[in-house]
């Protein structure tokens, strides 16, 4: 029997469904479009392409149900006889799409088992296909010798693929549906009378209603489903060896995380509001319990899909996550690139360097080196003192891993800050975009990345230094030590538009004077104090427009990519994503929605309320939507205010579209926001008021 209500349970791999519809109309409907409509599909699966036909805000996304609701693309609307299709399976619509599958030998996955699967199923239509498909299962390779225009659907809850062996691509009409009690009924009375003659479904003109789309409800597992689930991770690791005494430990962190998600769910329920409290259980549940258990769990047994569903309750989507690009002190420790040492540059120790933990790690000869440079010395004159005592060639190489482990420094001074610019914004307010744009300027000095560690790398800016209150810093906080400091800081990590560090220039050829580039988005809430270290410094105010760059900040929160604290005092979740606007601590019952409104309205409003202290010729004001329309005209204004030198690199680069930001977490999109349509309208009035100032201000 089948269950489609909640985790369909099918009696055997392959469905077909007693239903057959016009594969030569549906044929004409997917020939209208060009092969640019074609985009590579979700998965990334090797020679995949898809055109989105349903999907989260109705744009071209692959986010899961979870994310907010469905609705149709500007391609279904071309397709009147595939939306008669998908109604005539009389259940409500997740995500839609044709899928094109190239001529391939090899079994090409389907996508892996999640809490999207666990919830939903997929059915199939073939339009073009060929005698060579083949479907697997279990890497089990099935023929099923299918038709176009028939329907088949499969069991979810194992491993699938299909294979393309044929002499030409196949393409697919693939609808994913909870399912309904009437489609319940049609794969039952299929099973029920093998020899049932399929229903035609020929295309009626006269047919204009729209398809049943599923109705948006932020859902998460029942503590049954959870017990059942734990259950299963329980008797596998237990029945495929797992040692006794693991096994008794195992169970007592599985009743422990049940007790807990039924606490958490007696208070929230499917609530979005309890957001934040599920995804730390689920991270408890990974730190706890799939680390131990993982191991023991074959690929495909039923306890690592258990372990597959709880982990992926809460993503958004199937797409890998993309990766930051990384510190140039980690790719030299990839490629194996030592620091560059000058015998004629004098270093010395950093400070508190015996608090630091790899201080810890060294070798006692190490530290006998490192305690050589309690006062600026070169290494020339190091090596003549230990002459007698270690070789050159050793020497050098743990006078390297000092340099490496942060132990010891250059002893230099910093170059004058000449006009430094600091783009100023909201987090996901399109900073990157324009950081990485004016970094091609030729004059221009970065370090490359936000200045995270490299401000609050110094205790007394640590938020830790001010009780976690928030990330604000005022001018009362530069201090002559710390603002020569902080200058010694970037200065470290200083390098050019070809990646040519400044301190990997020989002293006396290093330029006395730069111009300095630098984001970071928590500086939105520290304009007075940047501005009483570098006084001569200038800001451009980047400005997004609230429904994206709320849905944005939203989506990072989501992604877990922009975690900025852990175990926050104060806080009662393991994570805080993004800047600690103040207020921030009386957000924890709050869902992710208002986290995000609230710090998109603290880093503006501070941005506004400090621009207008300084003179109006230190700053200027940009549209994200006006530089992502025209760059050129955009970026030329910039240059203008900042007195950059425009060249040939910079024009090619403004002529056309910008590239995507390495810090995307999805594609681009004007309407991307309106995945996060509902809790979108709901946080708009609270906005208002800046975007009203704004508009009076900037119009």
């Amino acid at each position: 029997m089948c269950n489609l209500t909640g985790q369909m349970k099918l009696n055997q791999e392959f469905y077909q469904v007693p239903l057959r519809f016009d594969a030569e109309r549906l044929h004409r409907e997917i020939s209208q479009f060009k092969e640019m409509d074609w985009q590579i599909h979700k998965t990334k699966i090797e020679g995949t392409q898809s055109i989105v036909l349903v999907s989260l805000g109705g744009t071209i996304n692959d986010d899961f149900a979870i994310s907010g609701a469905m609705q149709g693309t500007a391609f279904l609307e071309l397709c009147p006889y595939i939306q008669q299709v998908i109604k005539a399976f009389e259940a409500p619509v997740s995500r839609s799409y044709l899928l094109r599958i190239p001529k391939c030998s090899k079994v090409l996955p389907l996508g892996d088992y999640n809490y999207h699967w666990f919830r939903h199923r997929c059915i199939y239509v073939p339009i073009v296909t060929n005698l060579g498909v083949q479907f697997s299962y279990n890497d089990r390779t099935q023929k099923i010798d299918i038709e176009a225009g028939e329907a088949w659907t499969l069991n979810h809850s194992r491993y699938h693929g299909i294979a393309n062996t044929g002499d030409q691509d196949c393409i697919h009409l693939v609808i994913e549906t909870k399912g309904s009690l009437a489609l319940k009924g049609i794969l039952e009375s299929s099973e029920n009378n093998p020899e049932l003659e399929a229903r035609q479904i020929a295309y009626n003109p006269s047919n204009s209603s729209e398809i049943p789309l599923e109705t948006y409800c932020f859902e998460v597992l029942t503590p049954k489903e959870i017990g059942d689930l734990t259950a299963e991770i329980l008797f596998d690791a237990e029945d495929l060896g797992m040692p006794p005494s693991q096994v008794t430990k195992l169970v007592e962190k599985i009743e422990q995380f049940r007790r807990k998600w039924k606490q958490v769910f007696v208070k929230f329920h499917h609530d979005r509001l309890g957001e934040l409290a599920y995804q730390d259980l689920i991270l408890e549940f990974q730190q706890q319990i799939v680390s131990d258990v993982h191991k023991w769990l074959p690929a495909g047994s039923s306890g690592s899909l258990a372990l597959m569903v709880i982990n992926s309750m809460l993503s958004t989507s199937q797409r890998a996550i993309a990766k930051q690009v990384p510190r140039l002190s980690w790719v030299r420790k990839k490629l194996a690139i030592k620091p560059t040492l000058r015998w004629s540059a004098r270093y010395r120790v950093v400070e508190h360097y015996q608090q630091q933990a790899n201080f810890k790690r060294l070798s006692n000869q190490k530290v006998q080196v490192l305690e050589l440079f309690q006062s600026p010395i070169t290494l020339k004159e190091i090596r003549e003192r230990l002459i007698d005592e270690i070789a050159e060639e050793k020497l050098v190489k743990i006078v390297q891993r000092l340099l490496e482990f942060r132990l010891l420094r250059e002893d230099f001074q910093p170059p004058h800050f000449e006009q430094p610019l600091f783009i100023v914004s909201a987090p996901r307010a399109g900073s990157t975009l324009l950081f990485e744009t004016l970094s091609r300027f030729p004059q221009l000095w970065t370090t490359a990345k936000e200045s995270h560690e490299t401000i609050e790398g110094i205790p007394e800016l640590h938020p830790a230094a001010r009780n976690y209150i928030s990330n604000c810093l005022t001018a009362a906080d530069a201090t002559s030590e710390i603002a020569l400091t902080l200058k010694e800081r970037f200065t470290e990590q200083l390098q050019n538009r070809q990646s040519q560090l400044f301190l990997d220039i020989p002293a006396p050829q290093r330029p006395q004077s730069i111009r300095f580039l630098e984001k970071t988005p928590k500086n939105s809430l520290r304009i007075p104090f940047l501005k009483a270290v570098f006084p001569e410094a200038r800001f451009i105010y980047l400005y997004r427009d609230p429904k994206q760059n709320i849905s944005s900040i939203i989506e990072g929160w989501r992604s877990r990519r922009f975690v900025a604290y852990r175990q926050v005092p104060g806080w009662p979740f393991q994570e805080w994503s993004f800047l600690l606007a103040p207020g921030w601590s009386n957000l924890e019952d709050y869902s992710i929605a208002k986290i995000a409104t609230h710090q998109w309205k603290s880093a503006n409003s501070y941005i506004i309320t400090d621009l207008k202290k300084i003179p109006v010729t230190d700053w200027c004001f940009v549209r994200y939507s006006d530089l992502v329309a025209d760059p050129k005209k955009i970026v030329s204004r910039i240059s203008k205010f900042a007195q950059l030198d425009w060249d040939e690199q910079i024009d090619q680069m403004v002529s056309r579209s910008l590239p995507v930001s390495h810090m995307s977490v999805s594609a681009p999109s004007p309407d991307k926001w309106r995945k996060n349509v509902q809790e979108i309208n709901q946080i708009l009035p609270e906005v208002q008021p800046i975007m009203n100032l704004v508009e009076r201000s900037h119009d």
